[in-house]
């Protein structure tokens, strides 16, 4: 049989996938199975995430993303690897009449924080390359729509002749990725659906987490 190792660049799946569906409870050892043949076994999937930070509109949010974590953690094929979150000031443009009536608007734009997810990139591209510099797997599955991983598909492919499968997430076709892969696929807008966990997901430790109610 040959050996898989998928990495799953998390920020991508969910704004490219999941965001604003129902089926953010995903089994994620189902979902990346769906991909494989006959002959490949899968032996690990290593996630690329962040802790998210709270939205004042939403301050639930964090508590169901660790929840989803200790739900994955309870797979023994799956690696949870975390980046982090920083928060930057910028600016944006005003998009209503009150945020232009503001005093802190100069030439139609407001300062705002953005968050941007720092790491995650590095993070996957490190562990595929030490993967395929150890042998750890025949075959690496991405999922990912983020073109700057193609000097890391390359160098997996050229240097280590490993086979490579792009899994994008998203809508639009990447040309470059397409390019730098083995194989190449955009994921099927309903598979999620098709792959999610238990409602209760029963811990190593005996505890059980059940899906939010806000991911029904």
């Amino acid at each position: 049989m040959k050996r898989v190792v998928a990495y799953v660049d998390g920020y991508n799946l969910y704004y490219g996938l999941l965001k604003g569906t129902s089926c953010k409870w995903l089994d994620l050892v189902a979902f990346v199975g769906s991909f494989l043949r006959n002959d490949q076994e899968l032996v690990a999937v290593k996630y690329f995430t962040a802790p998210i930070k709270t939205f004042p509109h939403d301050f639930a949010a964090v508590d169901r993303q660790k929840v989803y974590l200790q739900a994955l953690s309870s797979f023994k094929l799956i690696e949870i690897v975390q980046g982090f979150y920083a928060k930057n000031k910028t600016l944006a443009p005003a998009l209503d009449a009150k945020c232009r009536a503001c005093d802190v608007v100069a030439n139609g734009y407001v300062p705002v924080m953005k968050l941007e997810e720092k790491r995650s990139d590095v993070n996957l591209a490190v562990a595929a390359v030490t993967d395929a510099a150890t042998d750890a797997a025949d075959s690496f599955f991405f999922f990912t729509g983020d073109s700057d991983q193609v000097r890391t598909i390359e160098a997996i492919r050229n240097r280590f002749g490993k086979r490579v499968c792009v899994f994008n997430p998203h809508e639009s076709f990447s040309v470059n990725l397409k390019t730098a892969a083995s194989y190449y696929q955009n994921i099927r807008r309903d598979l999620p659906c098709q792959c999610q966990l238990a409602d209760v997901v029963t811990l190593p430790n005996g505890r059980a987490v059940r899906r939010p109610d806000a991911w029904r």
